[in-house]
């Protein structure tokens, strides 16, 4: 494999492709630690749009879910 250079990329289409890419990858790495650990995983992944993703272990999935709890990532996320 060759290395590839972390940097931000100015093109939207792009780096919205490989964000989609990235996103879908560390999920599936999420998923596969808490199987292979059988250790409980949260994972929050906020778009540059503002979208958030998760991806919860079923006991912390109430984290994720009550109203209160996404108010919360939502104003941590809007913090300067």
């Amino acid at each position: 494999r060759r290395k590839i250079r972390i940097e931000y990329i100015a093109d939207r289409a792009r780096r919205h492709i490989t964000f989609s890419k990235r996103k879908t990858g560390i999920m599936k790495k999420a998923a596969e630690l808490s199987a292979l650990t059988g250790t409980e995983v949260l994972l929050v992944i906020a778009s540059e749009t503002g979208y958030v993703y998760t991806y919860a272990t079923p006991k912390l999935k109430p984290i994720v879910t009550r109203p209160e709890s996404r108010r919360m990532i939502q104003s941590c996320l809007n913090a300067p």
